[in-house]
């Protein structure tokens, strides 16, 4: 093997480990936003979890905005589950079960996240096929059901990014190198 077909070999074997590593991240890019008119719903941001959403996990923190449209605008904060390990929680009110558990599929359960959009609480959670937002005004019995779109993605680590810069780099030494010869 020469020197050129040797470094190929090495930008392709890079190439390969960098886009593996993106799959093992732990913090996820997200958005939403609502299936039928009548109710506004939208969202985005990144979570983090414990493990890499192969298996469910535990969902450390969540960023982002969230709008309903009316009166709920805000930054989202996490509001952290009392257990861990995907133990069903009740939120302070009493009006959501959670467990801020995320993976697998569909990705979130019927307990789903529980996060604050400034000062209301939210409820993002699968149930029967569909991904649902909760969001409760003036007491119990006041909420409504959102059905929404709900999608995730894995963040490349930087440490990926940058194994596919030098696998790239490598290409374009050993190009650069052949038509000189």
């Amino acid at each position: 093997m020469n020197k050129v077909q040797g470094l190929v070999a090495v930008a392709t074997m890079t190439f390969a480990l960098a886009c593996t590593s993106a799959h093992a991240a732990t913090v996820w890019d997200f958005s939403f936003s609502d299936v039928v008119s009548g109710h506004t719903v939208t969202g985005s941001g990144t979570f983090s979890t414990t493990s890499n959403g192969s298996t469910p996990s535990d969902v450390t923190s969540i960023t982002g905005t969230y709008s309903d449209g009316t009166t709920v605008n805000g930054a989202l904060s996490l509001i952290p589950a009392a257990t861990t390990g995907g133990v069903r929680n009740t939120s302070a009110d009493g009006f959501y079960y959670y467990d801020n558990v995320y993976g697998g599929t569909p990705g979130l359960d019927t307990n789903g996240l529980l996060f604050l959009a400034g000062s209301q609480e939210v409820n993002l959670y699968y149930q029967n096929g569909t991904f649902n937002i909760v969001t409760t005004y003036s007491g119990f019995g006041n909420w409504v059901i959102t059905p929404v779109n709900f999608t995730a993605a894995a963040v490349p680590e930087p440490a990926s990014i940058a194994m596919l810069l030098a696998g790239l780099g490598a290409l374009g030494f050993a190009s650069r190198r052949k038509t000189q010869q």
